[in-house]
């Protein structure tokens, strides 16, 4: 079973692989990492593999869909999943500050449990966004902000990437307008705006092999990108008919928490464990 699930991972791997990067790409991906789930060590964990093969500039149409794979998708009826990330590149109290930093949402900070499943949710949104980066970064070996920017466009509904986006482009205009005693006084994350540690974000998509290269600013995009996701899926669960309140104050548990996003088209699909899935709703809420 473990080689099955393998080779249907590898199997929606390869297609999201473009064939047109050209031989620049080509070498990249003999000796590159991808981003990929392993079941060893009894769960899925974050590792590298060299999975991002050469096609050898073929233009013609590839079947990626196995004879083995299409036998085990119809009898289990299940895809491949997300890995789960044993390291995020923030903590809970990042998250608590991140949700009650916004003047109209100051209320009480949701219990760790709620804190932890929201984390998790995000996170799948973040490997969502690393994998598009990642392939988009395949023509020049490296990360820019241009290519979080078209991740974060692909993975995320149009409204939630612009809200993204527009964060993201706030908090590299305040770091580009920092003078020359910030640099030396003040952290990127202080100069940025963010309570997200860009450094933690930059050295996780190191680690991760998002690029050969990767570029200050996408790290400090990606950073203020999940960032404004976790108060953007907060302030939508607090919108959600199916929050209980107590004399005005919401009353959090996990289990109001996965109702609303699983009601919430725009957000559900970004927010769920298969690799297939995007946005997965339309707008009346239907599969």
């Amino acid at each position: 079973m473990a080689r099955s699930s393998k080779s249907v991972a590898r199997t929606l791997e390869d297609l999201t692989l473009d064939s047109g990067y050209g031989g620049a790409a080509d070498s990249f991906r003999s000796s590159s990492a991808s981003l990929c789930c392993s079941e060893a060590h009894g769960g899925n964990h974050w590792h590298l593999t060299d999975s991002m093969h050469s096609r050898h500039n073929s233009l013609d149409t590839v079947n990626t869909v196995l004879v083995e794979d299409a036998e085990i998708l119809e009898s289990t009826g299940q895809c491949a999943k997300l890995p789960e990330l044993e390291d995020v590149p923030w903590n809970l109290g990042e998250v608590a500050s991140a949700l009650n930093r916004d003047e109209e949402m100051t209320l009480p900070t949701p219990p760790q449990d709620v804190l932890l499943r929201l984390s998790v949710l995000v996170s799948r949104a973040l490997v969502r966004v690393a994998k598009e980066s990642q392939r988009l970064s395949l023509r020049y070996a490296k990360c820019t902000k241009y290519e979080i920017q078209s991740g974060i466009k692909m993975v995320l509904s149009w409204s939630v990437s612009m809200s993204c986006i527009s964060a993201a482009l706030g908090a590299l205009s305040l770091y580009n307008m920092s003078t020359e005693e910030d640099k030396f006084g003040r952290g990127k994350s202080v100069r940025c705006g963010l309570i997200f540690n860009v450094g933690k974000f930059f050295k996780w998509m190191v680690d991760s092999r998002v690029a050969v290269r990767i570029h200050e600013h996408a790290a400090i995009y990606l950073a203020a990108c999940m960032e404004s996701l976790f108060r953007e899926v907060y302030a939508r669960v607090l919108r959600s008919a199916l929050l209980e309140r107590d004399n005005g104050i919401p009353k959090f548990t996990v289990e109001i928490l996965e109702q609303a996003v699983n009601t919430d088209s725009e957000i559900w699909g970004s927010l769920q464990p298969w690799q297939h899935l995007i946005c997965g709703k339309n707008a009346s809420g239907e599969l």
